[in-house]
């Protein structure tokens, strides 16, 4: 069922922590699990349709990466309340060790301090202190990274600093957290800079980019988890909590741009390479599906971090920063629009992302349905900050 992710430095401790999670889930699956998933099918009210989709699907999935997307998708669903107060408990509990990789540790997300972030943003404008300390003991275990996949766990961990407005001066190991983010700016700064010949040169995305196992020297910010999204988001976050100093945000600002123009071209590339699919033999079926993926999760993730941006203290009412942030983020409302219209991706090919939640996707192609639904919760969670940037 639920995957075991914190264990306690207690047996006694460990056997009670998760006696209460895995009861809770399991009283929550019987309740909501036995209703059949409906027949997927796309409809002009999809917005209503998905989410009931994605908490069944992901509470049958059971493991805590699924959680907490759940959570911060659809952060005041009834039907998630219990799982809320577990996870709060879980976090605030000192004896807990959040374990470096979770017990999969394959994958990319599932970083022991998504959880961590996603208790802190469950907790509202003002987190228990509890998980304050939580955070604060967590940095205080960080080392300054020497390398980009150090750099790539970083995400999680400087949002939720910032959640908690943590002073910048806060220590971290031989450190502190000023120079955690400035570490993610920079590294950021050079993925881009690698990229953008390929953006300047290819304006339409008609060429393959470098594949991201190579590293951010050859992809950018490709390398990263969600092409660097998450890191970009993070700091975003570090920005509204007055974490950032006045030529931090400036660079900030050009990076929100650059990704802006970024997200531009990769929609280009992914509609380019659906045409390049169909056109070399692939099914449309297939292509559609694979484009969906793709598309699903740029307009997620981008719509999160722009819907954001227009917060920024930097970025005043009237300047052309902001109306650009505003701008894109209406343009990817637009094209979330238009991935999920029943007139199809293709003639007669709409994108169906519910058949890919289905309990048979699960078990048969469990990478697919990871796809589909990490990034349709981005999605639902980027659709609820377009409406309301302050909410949670």
């Amino acid at each position: 069922m639920a995957t075991v992710f914190l264990k306690s430095r207690s047996s006694y401790g460990r056997r009670s922590i998760f006696s209460a999670w895995l009861l809770g889930l399991l009283c929550l699956v019987a309740c909501t699990s036995a209703d059949p998933l409906p027949s997927p099918v796309v409809t002009e009210n999809w917005k209503e349709q998905t989410p009931a989709q994605l908490i069944r699907s992901g509470i049958e999935a059971g493991d805590p990466w699924a959680l907490a997307h759940l959570h911060l998708a659809l952060p005041q669903s009834a039907e998630l309340s219990d799982q809320r107060q577990q996870l709060h408990e879980l976090m605030i509990n000192p004896n807990s060790v959040i374990e470096i990789h979770g017990a999969d540790g394959h994958r990319g997300e599932q970083h022991p301090h998504l959880l961590l972030r996603t208790a802190v943003v469950l907790s509202g404008p003002t987190p228990d202190p509890k998980l304050v300390a939580r955070v604060k003991s967590e940095l205080a275990k960080t080392e300054t990274p020497s390398t980009w996949q150090q750099v790539n766990d970083l995400a999680w961990l400087l949002d939720a600093a910032a959640r908690c407005d943590l002073d910048p001066s806060t220590p971290t190991q031989g450190a502190d957290l000023g120079i955690l983010i400035e570490r993610v700016l920079a590294d950021l700064e050079r993925a881009d800079a690698t990229i953008l010949p390929i953006l300047q040169e290819d304006p339409m995305g008609e060429v393959q980019r470098p594949g991201g196992l190579k590293g951010p020297e050859v992809a950018g910010c490709w390398a990263y988890t969600c092409s660097g999204a998450h890191l970009l988001g993070a700091l975003v976050e570090c920005d509204l909590a007055g974490q950032l100093n006045d030529s931090q945000r400036v660079r900030l600002i050009e990076l929100l741009q650059q990704y802006g123009a970024r997200l531009d071209w990769e929609l280009k590339f992914r509609k380019a390479e659906l045409s390049r699919a169909v056109s070399s033999g692939i099914s449309p079926r297939r292509a559609v599906r694979e484009y969906g993926l793709a598309t699903t999760k740029l307009l997620g993730h981008g719509l999160e971090i722009m819907s954001r941006a227009t917060l920024l203290e930097a970025v005043p009412e009237d300047s052309p920063a902001k109306s650009y942030f505003e701008d894109e983020a209406r343009m990817l409302n637009a094209e979330i629009d238009s991935l999920f219209s029943r007139k199809g991706v293709l003639p007669g090919q709409p994108y169906d992302p519910l058949a890919l939640l289905s309990s048979v996707a699960l078990a048969h192609d469990s990478l697919v349905w990871e796809r589909a639904f990490g990034d349709l919760c981005h999605l639902f969670r980027g659709l609820r900050l377009h409406e309301d940037p302050k909410s949670f």
